[in-house]
């Protein structure tokens, strides 16, 4: 809709003057609020007092005021309005003109002929014209040179040196550099908090990253990606000074999100910005066996979680299910009940779990000995050459005389007598020949087969069985800052992230999904999360340097870097 209006004013000697505005509204507003359309200082008048708008049936006026407007004379609150006709709001006078081509509406806006200074509102303040015998532009120059006096000029000496600087500094009452500080320093800091000059090398420039590595670089604490990959990024870009709370690492969403929304130019990164809307899925790392030359090797593969579920590769036979059994597992002693904790332990601090090794959490129930007579003699565990080597030597003692433990057989030597090499040779192949039978009894089928992979290698007279190395991954997700104190809450158990109840085969990867976190972590924006979703920004699981890599070295000063000192 649009309207034209036209302000009317009279001059001296009964001149009258004019000016036209168009607008384009839906109506037009009427009142003393600076708001409205016409503005009114009428104190008769209210804030919103009326409006004229377009209906079907022609143009309308209608009023909030009980008294409403006079139309031609008579006062309404609501009415249909036709050309020519006056509408006096107040000491205002209103007439609607015939619209010319291109507008829907005109009208005309004026005071009207009896309006009188008593009907108009008072202004709002009265402007002063001086203070004191001075001027408002006297008065202005006064307060420039007293804010450069006391906020530049004296507390600038203190870029004279640090003597110049301790004495500014040490004079209560004088304005010295403090004035400029945003706010304290982080307590990591602290140390140097009072000499502004070890950041601040250069008077009012930004600091440069070289004042930070000639910190950080001697305790080794700044690593992290290349010069080509940070671009133009400065150390102050994500380390934040000065603030209120005083915080070292700013945890906005967008420090990480604005690089890594596409994924970083150069890399082979997938974007994310948000861990609830926009995050890659979860890829894990696994230890996977390689054949090799008279061995195994062992690299490290990394691939999506989804994709893996079922692809543990450690070589270790194992089920959960079974040893986390409610009626509990036949053990030594009776039944036992075990519990995740019983094998998974975390370490000091609770961050990561330590490593699982078979003497400490598995040798109560699985116990390595060979001998029904002799329970406290057991084969060593993660040597298969030295098991068959023990088991000669053991029974080696038998035969020849007494092996330690009053049961020696002594069938070859006889008191006075030295045993001649054939009885020697005898007695070698015997020994070997038993403790080939109980080392099969072992490998094959009491011991090492019901954790390992155990192949019978006939071919090699040496050591007829070969057993898989087995490697368990530590760290499935190493570019990822976990810890499990942090969860070990009433409300989430081991089970509520591992379902390791429900899995009967060790080649089930237990990790959790992305899925799985989203039930308690949200989008770095709390806004977005459902209820009793926690804000969760990229730096809560994510951290920038990497010990991994070589130290942080800025790039040499070149035209627009902006890190260069």
């Amino acid at each position: 809709m649009k309207y034209l209006i036209r302000f009317i004013t009279h001059g001296a000697g009964g001149a009258q003057e004019h000016a036209d505005k168009l607008i384009e509204s839906e109506s037009v507003t009427i009142g003393r609020a600076t708001d409205q359309t016409l503005h009114v200082r009428d104190r008769r008048a209210r804030l919103q007092h009326a409006r004229i708008e377009a209906r079907d049936d022609g143009l309308a006026i209608v009023s909030t005021a009980l008294a409403g407007v006079t139309v031609n004379g008579r006062s309404q609150r609501e009415a249909l309005l036709q050309v020519g006709d006056e509408i006096t709001v107040g000491a205002n006078l209103l007439r609607i003109l015939e619209p010319p081509p291109g507008v829907d509406a005109a009208l005309s806006f004026e005071l009207a002929d009896d309006a009188g200074e008593h009907h108009l509102a008072p202004a709002w303040s009265t402007p002063v014209r001086t203070l004191a015998g001075f001027g408002k532009r006297r008065l202005s120059w006064i307060a420039a040179g007293l804010v450069l006096l006391l906020a530049f000029a004296i507390p600038a000496l203190s870029l004279f040196g640090p003597g110049v600087a301790g004495v500014v500094r040490g004079v209560p009452l004088l304005p010295d550099d403090s004035l400029w500080l945003a706010g304290d320093v982080h307590r990591t800091h602290a140390s140097v908090a009072a000499e502004c000059e070890a950041c601040h090398v250069k008077p009012f420039r930004r600091v440069p990253d070289s004042a930070c590595g000639e910190c950080h670089e001697a305790s080794r604490h700044v690593a992290g990606m290349a010069p080509t990959v940070l671009g133009t990024m400065r150390c102050a870009s994500c380390h934040l000074e000065h603030n209120e709370p005083p915080l070292l690492i700013s945890e906005h969403q967008g420090l990480c999100g604005d690089c890594h929304a596409d994924g970083p130019a150069g890399t082979d990164l997938p974007g994310a910005s948000d861990f609830l809307d926009d995050h890659p899925p979860f890829r894990v790392s696994l230890a996977v066996p390689v054949p090799a030359d008279g061995g195994t090797e062992w690299r490290t593969e990394r691939h999506l979680l989804s994709d893996v579920r079922h692809a543990e590769r450690s070589n270790l036979r194992f089920d959960h299910a079974l040893h986390l059994d409610a009626e509990g597992v036949l053990a030594p002693d009776g039944r036992q009940v075990l519990v995740c904790q019983d094998c998974h332990q975390p370490e000091p601090g609770g961050a990561r779990m330590q490593p699982i090794r078979m003497d400490k959490h598995c040798s109560s129930c699985h116990a390595l000995s060979f001998d029904p007579a002799d329970p406290s003699r057991t084969v060593p565990h993660g040597d298969p050459e030295g098991v068959l080597q023990v088991l000669i030597e053991y029974y080696s003692a038998r035969l020849l005389g007494d092996d330690g433990t009053g049961n020696a057989q002594q069938r070859l030597r006889r008191p006075g007598q030295a045993l001649t090499r054939a009885d020697r040779d005898r007695a070698a192949a015997e020994a070997r020949a038993q403790a080939l039978t109980v080392a099969a009894d072992l490998f094959e089928r009491r011991a090492c087969i019901n954790c390992h992979e155990v192949t019978n290698v006939p071919s090699n007279t040496a050591l007829p069985w070969r057993v898989e190395p087995v490697r368990l991954t530590e760290r499935f997700f190493p570019h990822a800052r976990f810890s499990h104190a942090a969860h070990g809450t009433t409300v989430s158990g081991c089970d509520s992230c591992h379902a390791a109840s429900e899995s009967g085969e060790a080649t089930d990867l237990l990790m959790p999904g992305m899925d799985t976190c989203r039930t308690c972590h949200g989008s770095g924006i709390a806004r977005r999360n459902a209820a009793g979703q926690t804000a969760s920004t990229c730096i809560l699981c994510h951290g920038f340097h990497d010990p991994d890599k070589p130290l942080f070295q800025p790039e040499p000063a070149a035209a627009g870097r902006r890190g260069a000192p």
